[in-house]
C-alpha cells in the first residue's frame, strides 16, 4: 500500500479535524487519510461533480488528500488520470483510539480491515487507469497478486503492484489482509522460499511492476545493479513475483543463465538535439546505445549501462527515437572532450568532482579523454548553473562530470548554432564571469559542446560559453 506505516500520531491529528482547520487556512498541501468507517469503506464520489457517488474504499486503504475544500470535501488521487472526493469526517469515524491500547502494535490489530488479496484469473488481464473510460495502463499476467482496495460499479481499484481498475471477473480471492499486513511484501505468508536476483554494474537487472505489457508510460520499475536476496512471493512459470515488490523472470535467478537484453540506438530529429529520457533527468545524444528491457509500439522502458560498468539510468523513451536496425545510418552525436583539470571523484569513481563531503573515491587526472553521451536536465529552463554531463571513458565506465568550463573539446561538431538575440559569449559557463564579447541577432557560431544550460561556441578565433536558450540549433 502507498504510504504504509504513518504514526498514530497522524490519525489521532486527522480524527481531530486538524484537516479541516488546514483546509480553511492558507496553506497548502495535502495531509494522510486513512479509511476506517462503521460500514463496508468510504463512499467517494466523483471528482468531475463532487456529488455522484464513484464507489467505495475499503477500511485500512490509506492515501493523502489534498486540502482544496470543494463542496466539504477533499480531493483524493487514486490514479495519474482519476481522482475522486472524499469526505474524511466519515472516512474515518470508527478508528480506535491510540490511547486505548498499550502498544502500536495492540492498536494496529485492532484496526479495521476490508482489504483483500486476489489473484488475476485470465491471462494478460487489462488494468484501466479510470473504471469508465477504460483507458489501458497495462496488462497483468495470469496468476500475479494484487491488493484489492475498493469497488467501482464493475470494477475493483487494486493496488501494489501497479495502480489501476480491474473488471471484478478477472480477479479470485486468495485471502483477507489484516490491518498489520498491508504493504507488507509477503502478505502473511511463511516459509517462503529465499532467491538471489543476480545483477551488476555492467548487467543490471529491469524489475518491472507487472510480467506482461504497459500500454501507457513505462513508469512502474526498478533496475538492480547489485545482487539481490527476497522471497519469492508467487510463481507464475517464466515469471516470479517477488516479496519486495515487482516481477521477474527466472532466468536471473539463475548465476550462469543469459541475462542479455536487446539493444537499440538513439536517433534524433535534430543533428544536435538530444533524447528526453523521462522518469530520469538524463538526455542521450545521437547514436547512444541502450538496453531495451520492454516496449510497446509507443514507449520503451530502457537503461544504461556502460561496458565496464560506472553510472547506471534508467527510464523511458518513445519507441520512434529508438533504431533497432544495425544497419541503419545514425549520425554519432557524441562530442570527444578532455579534462583541463584534476578532479576529485566520489567513493565509487561514478561522479565528479565530488561536492557532497563524502568519502573520496580517488582522483580523475588532468588530460583524460572522455566522449559526451548526454546531459542531465537542470529541471528549469531558465536555470544559469553548470551542465552536469554523462560521459563515457576510454575503458568503458559510464561517469558524471559537473561543470563544462572542465571540459575541452578536441573537435567542433561541425554544426552551426544561430543567436536568438543579442548574446553575451562568456569566458566560463557562469552568468558572472568576464564578457569576451556581444553576439548580435541571427549570428551564427561554431558549437563545440551543446549543454542544457550552456553551449560552448567558437567565434572567429575565440572560445567561450553561451546559454543555451538564445541559441537555435540545427
Amino acid at each position: 500500500m502507498r504510504n504504509k506505516g504513518w504514526k498514530w500520531l497522524l490519525v489521532m491529528m486527522l480524527i481531530s479535524g486538524l484537516l479541516v482547520l488546514l483546509a480553511g487556512s492558507a496553506l497548502a498541501g495535502d495531509n494522510p487519510l486513512r479509511v476506517c468507517t462503521d460500514g463496508d469503506g468510504a463512499a467517494v464520489y466523483a471528482a468531475s461533480t463532487g456529488s455522484k457517488k464513484a464507489g467505495i474504499l475499503y477500511n485500512g486503504y490509506g492515501a493523502h488528500l489534498s486540502l482544496d475544500d470543494e463542496n466539504g470535501r477533499y480531493e483524493l488521487t487514486l490514479t495519474g488520470d482519476y481522482s475522486v472526493y472524499v469526505d474524511p469526517e466519515k472516512a474515518e469515524n470508527r478508528t480506535p483510539s491510540r490511547s486505548d491500547y498499550g502498544s502500536y502494535d495492540e492498536w494496529e490489530q485492532h484496526m479495521p480491515s476490508g482489504i483483500w488479496l486476489a489473484e488475476i484469473a485470465g491471462e494478460n488481464t487489462p488494468v484501466y487507469a479510470t473504471p469508465k473510460n477504460k483507458k489501458l495502463i497495462a496488462t497483468h499476467m495470469k496468476g500475479s497478486l494484487v491488493e484489492v482496495c475498493g469497488e467501482f460499479g464493475d470494477d475493483y481499484y487494486i493496488e501494489d503492484p501497479v495502480i489501476g481498475f480491474v473488471e471484478k471477473s478477472a480477479l479470485r480471492k486468495v485471502k483477507d489482509l489484516p490491518y498489520a499486513q498491508l504493504g507488507q511484501g509477503n502478505y502473511g505468508f511463511e516459509d517462503l522460499p529465499e532467491v538471489t536476483v543476480y545483477a551488476s554494474e555492467t548487467q543490471p537487472v529491469y524489475v518491472p511492476d507487472t510480467a506482461s505489457e504497459y500500454f501507457g508510460e513505462p513508469e512502474y520499475f526498478s533496475l538492480l545493479t547489485k545482487n539481490k536476496k527476497t522471497k519469492l512471493l508467487w510463481d507464475l512459470g517464466d515469471w516470479v513475483q517477488l516479496t519486495y515488490g515487482g516481477f521477474i523472470e527466472k532466468r536471473f535467478l539463475d548465476p550462469d543463465g543469459d541475462h542479455s537484453y536487446p539493444t537499440a540506438r538513439v536517433k534524433t530529429d535534430g543533428k544536435l538535439n538530444r533524447l528526453i529520457v523521462h522518469s530520469n533527468n538524463a538526455k542521450l545524444v545521437s547514436g547512444t546505445r541502450v538496453y531495451v528491457a520492454a516496449k510497446t509500439k509507443e514507449w520503451a522502458a530502457i537503461f544504461l549501462a556502460g561496458e565496464n560498468g560506472g553510472i547506471t539510468e534508467s527510464g523511458y523513451v518513445k519507441t520512434a527515437y529508438l533504431s533497432f536496425d544495425e544497419n541503419e545510418q545514425i549520425r554519432d552525436g557524441g562530442t570527444r572532450v578532455r579534462l583541463k583539470e584534476t578532479l576529485q571523484g566520489d567513493e565509487e569513481m561514478k561522479i565528479f568532482p565530488e561536492w557532497r563531503n563524502r568519502k573520496s573515491g580517488g582522483e580523475l587526472p588532468a588530460g583524460t579523454l572522455l566522449k559526451v553521451i548526454g546531459v542531465y536536465s537542470s529541471g528549469s529552463s531558465q536555470s544559469d548553473q553548470s551542465d552536469d554531463f554523462l560521459c563515457e571513458t576510454e575503458d568503458g565506465r559510464y561517469i558524471r562530470v559537473w561543470g563544462g568550463e572542465r571540459l575541452e573539446p578536441l573537435e567542433s561538431t561541425g554544426l552551426m548554432a544561430t543567436a536568438r538575440q543579442a548574446v553575451r559569449m562568456r569566458e566560463a559557463p557562469d552568468p558572472e564571469a568576464k564578457v569576451l564579447r556581444q553576439v548580435k541577432t541571427k549570428t551564427k557560431v561554431e558549437v563545440l559542446l551543446r549543454g542544457e544550460i550552456w553551449t560552448t561556441v567558437k567565434y572567429g578565433d575565440e572560445v567561450g560559453y553561451m546559454m543555451s536558450r538564445y541559441l537555435s540549433f540545427p
